[in-house]
């Protein structure tokens, strides 16, 4: 059921994603909390949602994705998951993931989403753990 929720949410929040880049805070959440296989399988696809809805240039939001879980899902064995831990590696994620997609391609991106999602990520982390696991942080 859950899997089907994380579906519905990246589809859902495509429009809201210039404010606070909803799907990047969801891969990462789902990354960090399901099976690696899954994980890949839905940075593909978020990857392919933001291609398809915000074309930089096809294809490099699903490669972008792929290859930043793909090191997620190795380093996230290493790392304990307390609070300023996930902060620091999803500003990371995030940054590289910007850095990637906009910086290269020469496009401008939005320094006030840039903020608000690094703000806001942490307190969707822990509500998506609610909702999905009924827990506020997950071992």
């Amino acid at each position: 059921m859950r899997f089907f929720l994380y579906f519905i949410l990246s589809y859902f929040c495509l429009p809201f994603n210039s404010t606070i880049d909803f799907i990047s805070i969801l891969v990462y959440f789902i990354i960090l909390n399901e099976d690696e296989r899954f994980s890949i399988i839905f940075a593909f696809f978020a990857g392919l949602l933001l291609d398809l809805y915000y074309p930089v240039s096809f294809g490099l939001n699903m490669l972008i994705f792929l290859i930043l879980g793909q090191i997620l899902i190795f380093l996230k064995k290493y790392f304990v998951r307390e609070p300023l831990t996930l902060i620091f590696i999803f500003t990371t994620f995030y940054l590289l993931r910007i850095f990637l997609v906009y910086v290269i391609n020469g496009v401008a991106f939005n320094i006030t989403t840039l903020i608000s999602t690094i703000i806001f990520s942490l307190p969707i982390v822990y509500i998506l753990n609610k909702i999905c696991f009924s827990v506020w942080m997950r071992n």
